[in-house]
């Protein structure tokens, strides 16, 4: 296992024992930095997509979109942000990886 791998398995054990509200995003920036953005996911428009890709932009080489769902399971929603946003960032250098669900608190 890695040590991005290793990083990445602590967070999710953070966040399934401190879980986000219903909606809550948590973008992982090169495995370092977490931004959380309360309720991104369900206010998720064009306004907040091309924000997030601009700092995302400026910011990191790759990102991870967790997003906290009830059960841990993603929305078709969810998908379509994460389609959002990988189209915003097409042009870029920075990679997105596959998004993730969180469980969310309850």
């Amino acid at each position: 296992m890695t040590d991005d791998t290793d990083r990445l398995a602590q967070l999710l054990d953070v966040y399934a024992d401190h879980p986000l509200d219903d909606g809550d995003a948590v973008l992982v920036l090169d495995e370092q930095v977490c931004l959380e953005i309360e309720g991104l996911a369900d206010h998720w428009d064009d306004v907040l997509r091309r924000s997030t890709a601009s700092v995302v932009r400026t910011t990191a080489a790759r990102v991870i979109v967790l997003i906290a769902r009830t059960g841990a399971e993603l929305l078709d929603s969810d998908y379509q942000l994460w389609r959002d946003l990988h189209a915003e960032l097409r042009d870029s250098e920075v990679q997105l990886l596959p998004v993730r669900a969180l469980p969310a608190a309850a």
